[in-house]
């Protein structure tokens, strides 16, 4: 079973909701990032929550979700940015190695003081 991306939410609350929105109609949903956003904490934001179908019920998805303002694929843009999918993914690893960098540095330092 292929799953296709048919919203980009702003969180995770949302996602549930407009998951909530396509059980309720039969359509089975995964939203892709709920689980990574909880784990990261305060660099969650970087992670985008998607809403994924499987492809056979996509028409199906996105005719119930037309609503939304935040369509990940558009027919007349042709698809999703993939500059501003990159950009957010170095934004979010410039951000882990800024705040995460001096802590795993000074464990790197402790233990080849231990060690030697």
């Amino acid at each position: 079973m292929s799953l296709v991306p048919v919203l980009t939410c702003a969180s995770v609350e949302e996602a549930a909701t407009y998951r909530g929105v396509l059980e309720a109609h039969g359509v089975r949903c995964v939203v892709q990032g709920e689980h990574h956003r909880a784990l990261l904490g305060m660099l969650g934001p970087y992670v985008e929550v998607r809403l994924l179908v499987p492809a056979d019920q996509e028409a199906t998805a996105r005719r119930l979700l037309r609503p939304a303002p935040s369509l990940v694929v558009d027919e007349e843009l042709g698809g999703p940015d993939p500059q501003r999918a990159r950009r957010r993914r170095l934004l979010g690893w410039i951000a882990l190695a800024v705040l995460g960098g001096p802590s795993v540095v000074a464990a790197v330092l402790g233990l080849l003081a231990r060690c030697g």
